[in-house]
């Protein structure tokens, strides 16, 4: 049963939910897990995909965008809800829950500041609830 963290930003935009997710993916990273970056769309994840390899000059995420034609082995991987991860750790950056969410070892959810971010994220916490995992709240 996965543990799902809620990030709740100080900012409104989704570049600081993009930004936050590559800090996480770095750390994560470098504990030796398996991380998924879902995304909303090819766009997002191509952006995202960029934003990986320029967020931090000092830091160095190997990754590749996961299709279902080239299935990838890099320890981070990002893609749209038909690629989703089965196992390790999960960065959502969609506003709906995750495909295979039970087999996720962690989820994180990022909540922009912002009204409607935030209603949808509370039933995304009801829907977590509901099932019984361990949720936290991070705010930032």
């Amino acid at each position: 049963m996965p543990k799902v963290n809620f990030y709740l930003l100080k900012e409104n935009h989704d570049q600081a939910r993009s930004m936050l997710a590559c800090r996480l993916a770095e750390k994560l990273y470098k504990q030796n897990g398996r991380v998924h970056v879902q995304v909303g769309s090819e766009e997002a994840a191509r952006e995202l995909d960029q934003l990986l390899w320029s967020f931090s000059t000092s830091s160095f995420v190997p990754h590749a965008i996961n299709t279902d034609e080239q299935p990838t082995a890099v320890a981070v991987t990002i893609g749209v809800a038909r690629n989703s991860a089965t196992t390790g750790d999960l960065l959502n950056l969609t506003d709906s829950l995750p495909p295979d969410h039970a087999r996720l070892d962690t989820i994180a959810e990022f909540v922009v500041n912002d009204a409607e971010a935030k209603a949808q994220s509370r039933q995304l916490w009801n829907t977590y609830k509901q099932l019984g995992y361990e949720l936290q709240l991070h705010q930032l």
